[in-house]
């Protein structure tokens, strides 16, 4: 994969994670207000539990990709595998037990190959690979030494 296709890549991964933060803000704020200044965007068929948590694990997931792909976390794509996983489980238990819209499993189906994709991304383009390697990996295929 070339640099320049990795680099549109993040920056459109960074994008997205972005925006699952204002998401999950503007879930919160939805929640904690009785009359926000918009349309509400809110699924209705959800208990307000359901809502908390999914908003605050939208901004969660967000936070840590940010934070993890710009400090080069080492942690990051195991870390979102674990967020995606979670992430994944609750969209599971809301398709089949508390939403009502007839898209709800291509819904399901297109969240779970969006986390596939990213994943995929994340552990195997060579770039990624080497920006969350262990000291040890680092250098590899580099010319340089490795340390340990």
């Amino acid at each position: 994969m070339g640099r320049v296709l990795t680099t549109l890549i993040v920056v459109v991964l960074l994008g997205v994670h972005a925006l699952l933060v204002g998401i999950g803000l503007a879930g919160l704020f939805e929640w904690f207000v009785a009359d926000p200044p918009w349309a509400r965007f809110s699924n209705t068929d959800l208990p307000r539990w359901m809502l908390l948590f999914q908003w605050l694990l939208l901004i969660g997931a967000g936070v840590l990709f940010i934070a993890g792909y710009l400090t080069r976390w080492r942690w990051l794509p195991f870390a979102m595998a674990g967020m995606y996983a979670i992430m994944g489980g609750v969209c599971i238990v809301q398709t089949f037990t508390m939403l009502t819209n007839d898209n709800r499993f291509t819904n399901l189906a297109i969240e779970f190959l969006e986390y596939t994709v990213i994943l995929l991304f994340l552990f195997g383009a060579p770039e990624m690979r080497r920006r969350f390697a262990r000291d040890r990996f680092r250098n590899a295929g580099s010319g340089v030494a490795d340390s340990q």
